[in-house]
């Protein structure tokens, strides 16, 4: 999934539109792949739009109704292998209405196996002629072999039901309504979602139970989280549908995993997979850290006996961090307790790599050292600033486009991310604000939890001279940021 969010400024409103708001379509685009035996690979396309951020019209039976104009391009190797061009239109309602509904679209698109750049181009129809069409680029894998063993894409969704009429949103006898995002605020408490499995029989065989386990791990250290966890036991047939909900109402904020496993009689794991969410909660406090049984005696952490290097080094870490983590490392500054903090140093690496977690700490500690020659400054260490801090993060980025001299922008770089744990198409703006040295901010990054910034292209044009902001169209930076 990828929330699209961006912000028009217009001036004149038609007199038959009704607005309801004057900062541009909100929409969320997500997609899922599946397998229909005997007529092959297909994805599903599923995009929302924000009731509330479109035009309606008065309909000639006195109601409102708004209506979008989408445009879908699959790209492989430069050619358009798929083109969908069609509108979508809101749910009536009446001329008193003060509510305006989010509503939902979905497609399903047959498409062979590959890796597509995909372009969704959507046009409010109702709106003033001054608003831009959205438009955005990403990268589309569709990947489930036809004679192998293999998961569908995991689809979440709102809620699911039997179904006795067949409407578009209706597969293999239930009606599921998407959950077209995969950020869970507090008010949602349960993780519902819908996934099939192929050759099951095949790989398993006819008829044969089998057990499908569910459960949610820690983003930073893929650790299991136990409370979040349960199974379903199944027989294998051609094609196997799963529908399983988890209740997160005590899961704490932070970035997970949600991972499903295929086992057999024999208890051996023999598919999984997983999907990256997002949860905001609230409230809910994360474990507090027990350093009790860690035995730090004859591990590579027992060399660190000096507060300040240990200080320096538990900093460093930050990065890479949860938010319990985070927290400790502020107490572990404050009281310096060498034990303790030795103790969390390699309990640290060893949630990470429990085979070897010295081998860990040595490969973090080149990329610090890394960072520290490219990006630190003469007030800030190489991982305390932006660039050090996404690359300990996420890696090395795939390619960078470094812009020093563009005309009225400031020096501003774009990093691109083919793949960032299952999320694809990813990428982080930096700028240097200040003109000098080596300190660039993150301006604006569409990988979920990093800053968005719907007027970042206002923000790194801001040098402009005698020119006003909102006259800004069609910057470079934009046509690297969507990859044109």
């Amino acid at each position: 999934m990828r929330r699209l969010l961006f912000l028009f400024v217009f001036i004149a409103i038609l007199i038959q539109i009704k607005p309801v708001q004057s900062q541009g379509l909100d929409a969320y685009f997500y997609y899922c792949p599946f397998f229909a035996p005997e007529k092959g690979t297909y994805v599903e396309t599923y995009c929302a739009f924000a009731g509330n951020s479109v035009h309606y019209i008065m309909t000639p039976d006195s109601l409102l109704q708004a209506s979008v104009e989408v445009t879908m391009l699959f790209k492989n190797a430069d050619k358009i292998k798929e083109f969908r061009k069609f509108t979508v239109v809101s749910p009536p309602l009446p001329d008193t209405a003060t509510f305006f509904p989010s509503f939902i679209d979905l497609q399903r698109i047959s498409i062979p196996e590959g890796v597509y750049n995909f372009e969704l181009i959507v046009k409010d129809i109702y709106a003033p002629d001054t608003v831009e069409n959205f438009h955005i680029s990403t990268i589309l894998t569709i990947n489930i072999p036809e004679k192998e063993f293999a998961f569908s894409g995991i689809e979440f969704i709102e809620r699911y039901e039997k179904a006795y009429k067949t409407n578009l949103f209706v597969k293999n006898g239930y009606e599921c309504i998407p959950y077209v995002s995969d950020f869970f605020p507090e008010n949602v408490d349960y993780l519902k979602f819908y996934l099939e499995l192929y050759n099951t029989a095949k790989e398993l065989g006819p008829l044969e139970d089998f057990l499908i386990s569910f459960h949610i791990e820690n983003y930073n250290t893929s650790k299991p989280i136990k409370e979040f966890s349960s199974f379903q036991k199944q027989q294998a047939y051609n094609v196997n549908v799963v529908f399983k909900e988890l209740n997160i109402s005590k899961l704490p904020t932070g970035n997970y995993y949600l991972v499903i496993e295929i086992r057999n009689r024999k208890n051996e794991l023999v598919l999984s997979t997983s999907k990256f969410f997002q949860r905001m909660k609230s409230g809910i406090e994360q474990k507090k850290i027990d350093l009790t049984e860690i035995v730090v005696q004859n591990t590579f952490a027992s060399f660190f006996v000096n507060r300040d290097t240990l200080a320096i080094y538990l900093s460093a870490l930050r990065p890479m961090s949860d938010i319990s983590e985070n927290r400790f490392i502020d107490n572990q500054l404050e009281i310096a307790d060498i034990k303790l903090m030795q103790q969390f140093f390699y309990s640290f690496w060893e949630k990470r790599n429990q085979t070897n977690p010295e081998y860990a700490w040595l490969e973090y500690k080149q990329n610090l050292n890394n960072v520290e020659e490219k990006y630190g400054t003469r007030i800030r260490t190489g991982y305390q600033t932006d660039r050090g801090r996404v690359y300990l993060q996420y890696g090395q980025p795939n390619s960078v486009i470094s812009e020093r001299n563009e005309s009225n922008a400031y020096p501003y770089e774009i990093w691109h991310y083919y793949k960032i744990a299952d999320q694809t198409d990813k990428k982080f703006i930096f700028y240097n604000k200040s003109l000098t040295g080596k300190d660039y901010e993150l301006l604006h990054s569409n990988m979920i939890g990093e800053l968005s910034n719907p007027q970042w292209e206002i923000d790194l044009y801001s040098r402009m001279d005698g020119q006003s902001n909102s006259s800004i169209n069609h910057s470079k930076a934009k046509e690297y940021f969507e990859g044109n």
